[in-house]
């Protein structure tokens, strides 16, 4: 279901159950949803929402990844995965390049956002959190390998790859400072500095047009 933030006060009819702290800021979610998505024949899993490019994007557990346009509401197309394994996780770069995974067999895949298969690859151990740099250009992973792995958007190769301290990874954020935040199963944080020169060139070709760092 996709729901609608709208400004509003909290006598409007269009909401109810309004708490006194959202009431305040007079954003509300309305009654009813705005959408309601079908098409999967079993647990969604994972899912993408992108305003800038109109698209929702979900993975299902029968194997399948299905867009749909946001605004309207209409079915766009399917994709599956090869083997047919459940979609575990999935991202989608504003420049229209989309990587699902998938924890049966440990494999990602790139698509383009028109259904085309550019590349797959395997992931080479279990991943707990896929992310995309600020930039677009390239996917974060990381998981019970114990390392963050950077890979191109455009092939899945291995750009970089950040040893860890041995430790299962169970969270992970991409900050604007160029960093990496890892959380690990022991309690621990980790921060990792951009060392590699593509990454930092991605970062300053964006910053010229943006004004902004690539992560």
């Amino acid at each position: 279901m996709v729901w609608e933030v709208v400004r509003a006060r909290a006598h409007d009819k269009r909401v109810r159950n309004v708490q006194t702290e959202l009431s305040r800021k007079d954003l509300v979610i309305a009654q009813t949803p705005f959408h309601i998505l079908c098409g999967h024949d079993d647990i969604i899993t994972c899912l993408f929402i992108s305003v800038e490019l109109d698209i929702v994007i979900s993975g299902s557990k029968d194997g399948t990844c299905i867009f749909h346009t946001l605004r309207e509401g209409r079915y766009v197309r399917s994709l599956r995965h090869p083997s047919g394994h459940l979609l575990s996780k999935l991202v989608a770069s504003r420049h229209g390049h989309i990587v699902f995974y998938a924890e049966d067999d440990l494999s990602l895949h790139l698509y383009s956002i028109n259904g085309k298969h550019l590349a797959s690859s395997e992931s080479n151990g279990r991943l707990n959190w896929i992310k995309l740099s600020r930039c677009g250009e390239f996917l974060v992973c990381a998981g019970d390998h114990g390392q963050i792995v950077v890979r191109s958007m455009r092939n899945l190769d291995v750009v970089k790859r950040y040893v860890g301290a041995g430790k299962m990874i169970t969270s992970l954020a991409v900050t604007p400072e160029q960093c990496f935040l890892a959380g690990t199963k022991d309690g621990h944080i980790l921060v990792y500095s951009i060392e590699n020169p593509q990454l930092r060139r991605a970062g300053a070709s964006r910053n010229k047009t943006r004004g902004s760092g690539p992560l």
